[in-house]
């Protein structure tokens, strides 16, 4: 969440801090743009390599889990509204591309259709203008209030601050769901974890008993896993390696407790049953 949001930063700052953070998908796109795109068949991919991405967001959006605070709807919205002001400019320049072939010489603009004849090269072109105006006047009233609105809304997610925290908090909560014991193994002193980020974790795992099963929840190879004990295999060092292991649904190290306890119950209850 960006720091500091009042009303003197812009309603995009959300968008542009997130987007500037480590992204793979995002990293992809500005690679793609810095090589260069200049023919027709990297416009008809980019644009849907777009659309793409846009059903992606809708089938993101779409999981119970998709947002943790109205700050993360904040940031979303932030995101979708510089989307709408990118796709009326891309509206706009396809106009003018077209604009160019006809200058080229490679197309007629006819005048505009009759009432009651198909549109034609030159309504189309119309068309794309005045949606494109269209939609740049729907951002310049909604997209700052909106996003601000969101952004100022009053959570209550018990979002943990790192990865002990979380380790903790999901300890407490299958404590109180789950109908057998829960065990939270602390290998570290309260207060001295420091967050190095190497994707292991903080060491603190929970073992959860079910039905004379033993499984272990813990944090490793930037992944929550949940392991069981009946499939481990002891090495002459005294340590044991697993055949088989379950990656939770999300890999946040800070992640919604609550959406993390759900998956290990989700998956002992489908091994009791």
């Amino acid at each position: 969440m960006l720091l500091n949001f009042d009303d003197s930063t812009p309603w995009d700052a959300l968008y542009k801090q997130t987007a500037d953070e480590p992204n793979d998908l995002v990293s992809e796109v500005r690679t793609a743009v810095e090589y260069g795109m200049c023919d027709p068949r990297d416009s008809a991919e980019i644009a849907c390599a777009a659309t793409e991405t846009a059903e992606a967001v809708v089938a993101a959006l779409s999981s119970p889990w998709s947002l943790y605070t109205p700050q993360d709807a904040a940031t979303v919205a932030s995101a979708f509204f510089v989307q709408l002001q990118q796709n009326a400019d891309a509206l706009k320049e396809l106009g003018q591309a077209v604009g160019r072939i006809v200058e080229r010489g490679e197309a007629e603009l006819p005048a505009p259709a009759g009432a009651g004849q198909p549109a034609n090269l030159t309504d189309a072109l119309e068309a794309l203008r005045s949606v494109s105006e269209q939609i740049h006047g729907l951002v310049a009233r909604h997209a700052s209030t909106t996003v601000r609105a969101l952004h100022d809304a009053p959570g209550s997610a018990p979002v943990p601050a790192d990865v002990h925290e979380t380790v903790v908090a999901v300890a407490d909560l299958l404590a109180e769901q789950h109908d057998q014991a829960v065990t939270l193994t602390r290998r570290h002193e309260d207060g001295t974890y420091e967050d190095s980020d190497d994707g292991f974790g903080c060491g603190c795992d929970v073992t959860v008993l079910a039905d004379g099963e033993e499984y272990n929840f813990h944090r490793g190879d930037s992944e929550w896993s949940l392991t069981r004990e009946s499939d481990g295999r002891k090495l002459s060092d005294g340590s044991t390696v697993y055949s088989a292991y379950k990656t939770l649904s999300t890999s946040l190290k800070t992640a919604h407790p609550q959406q993390l306890a759900n998956d290990v119950l989700h998956i002992i209850t489908a091994d009791r049953t």
